[in-house]
């Protein structure tokens, strides 16, 4: 029996009833940690290759209905996103009031996030990119602020836009060669004219919006950061492998194509336009999850230039270095959410911590260091990649921009980390911290996130080598010349 459509449809019938335990706190309790042990183990027991839903299939040469496609890339994606959501489920039950709504749209924003990743028609993966819009604006609503409501709406309005236009776009390819299979439409999509130009285009400002790129940065860091922390690294987890699952897309239908040239380098500018203004903005924040926020859209930044280089040392470089991201940023969120226990996230009112917490600041020291490319962290072997992807096609700037774009990311991540462990503070305030505990299931996912960079950064290839076979198929090699 083949487990791949259970990938999706598991998590969707656990959301259904989740929602239906309304009020049952113990039940949705012993049922996420199940749920989230069998999200784990979905991708390990799916096999390779299509799966075509309803018994449709390849019909007078094109393909017939909701296709996926699964391969070793893929699964590796798919591995580090159950990971993710069962570390962030089994972090939520240490809240106090365990709410089922956050169970439920968890479990449905990662049913999303899979089936974008695995979806070989675009109708599909347009239908699963707005469901998971909507689930990351429930799920800031779920913090119960001002801010959060604002935040949330403001994405939900912006996405109504960018997803019609994305809409809008699919259409376009449609019209243009008769299909919404990705496979097949790759192979009517070589004629350029306008309606497949504009379709890319709408394709790419679909993509800006779910993957948080210039100029839905801000938007998106506002969501990041008006949630609570351990939503937070579920929410950056989904922006990172919609940015992924899109990327695969664009390059699987115009990569190679030479009207796809001018595409490529506005791909390419608005990686490098995240990666900028991401640190720059991190580097003026006050507030810690605002500067973690901000880091999020400097990182997917990272993993877009990687992806728009095309080659398949740049495909492999971003992929990797978008699985590296989720893990060591939600170790850094889940440090944050640990942090709020004792005394908020306003830097400058924090203090003190690293005799209260050493454990806690030595594993999130091991996730700065990661996110700054330090060795060995997982974090340096993905960034060293990237910059040889950009070597290799003669754009050593981009290179540069990389090193120095890390060199901020260090500044600010040691910055935020002496203020918040190892600034004096007076007696009163320590005995405060003292009488306040600490969510310890937060306390375990930390260290499991925190073990997988160091493993990671000392052994990539156990990574890596999931993902060069399918980057080579939709790489292209070439150098600027």
């Amino acid at each position: 029996m083949n487990y791949l459509p259970m990938i999706v449809v598991f998590p969707l019938i656990m959301a259904i009833i989740m929602n239906l335990l309304h009020g049952k706190e113990k039940a949705v309790k012993y049922i996420t940690f199940i749920t989230a042990a069998i999200l784990i183990i979905l991708p390990f027991i799916s096999q390779y290759g299509y799966y075509y839903f309803g018994g449709h299939g390849v019909v007078d040469g094109w393909v017939s209905g909701i296709a996926y496609l699964y391969n070793p890339a893929k699964q590796a994606v798919i591995v580090t996103l159950s990971l993710i959501a069962s570390l962030v489920l089994i972090s939520g039950m240490g809240e106090k009031l365990t709410n089922n709504m956050f169970v439920t749209l968890t479990l449905m924003g990662f049913a999303s996030v899979a089936a974008i990743v695995l979806a070989d028609d675009i109708f599909n993966l347009y239908v699963f990119f707005e469901i998971v819009s909507i689930v990351q604006a429930g799920l800031v609503f779920l913090s119960g602020t001002e801010e959060a409501y604002k935040a949330g709406l403001r994405y939900m309005i912006l996405g109504n836009v960018a997803a019609s236009l994305m809409l809008l776009g699919i259409a376009f390819l449609l019209a243009s060669t008769g299909t919404l299979n990705i496979t097949d439409m790759k192979n009517y999509i070589l004629v350029d004219n306008p309606m497949i130009y504009g379709g890319l285009l709408l394709l790419i400002v679909g993509l800006t919006y779910g993957a948080g790129l210039p100029p839905f940065h801000n938007v998106k860091a506002d969501l990041y950061a008006r949630s609570k922390g351990f939503i937070s690294a579920m929410l950056q987890t989904y922006s990172k492998f919609v940015l992924v699952g899109l990327m695969i897309v664009i390059l699987k239908l115009f990569n190679g194509l030479d009207y796809f040239v001018s595409a490529h380098g506005v791909l390419i500018a608005l990686g490098v336009l995240a990666m900028v203004f991401g640190v720059v903005m991190a580097l003026l924040q006050s507030d810690y999850k605002r500067l973690l926020a901000y880091h999020a859209i400097s990182q997917g930044g990272y993993v877009a230039t990687g992806l728009a280089l095309g080659t398949p040392l740049g495909i492999v470089a971003g992929i990797f270095h978008a699985i590296n991201h989720v893990i060591y940023k939600s170790a850094l969120f889940l440090g944050a959410y640990i942090v709020s226990h004792k005394g908020g996230s306003n830097l400058h009112k924090l203090g003190g911590l690293l005799p209260l917490m050493p454990s806690v600041a030595f594993m999130v020291l091991c996730a700065k260091l990661a996110i700054s490319g330090v060795p060995p962290f997982n974090g340096f072997q993905s960034k060293w990649m990237l910059a040889q992807a950009a070597m290799q096609v003669n754009m050593p700037e981009i290179a540069m921009i990389m090193i120095i774009v890390s060199i901020g990311t260090f500044v600010s991540m040691m910055k935020a980390f002496y203020l918040i462990y190892l600034k004096p503070v007076d007696e009163e305030t320590l005995k405060e911290y003292q009488n306040k505990g600490v969510p310890k299931l937060a306390v375990f996912s930390l260290f499991v996130l925190t073990a997988l960079c160091v493993i990671i950064g000392i052994y990539p290839d156990i990574v890596t080598n999931y993902l060069w076979d399918y980057a080579n198929e939709l790489g292209v090699n070439y150098c600027l010349k």
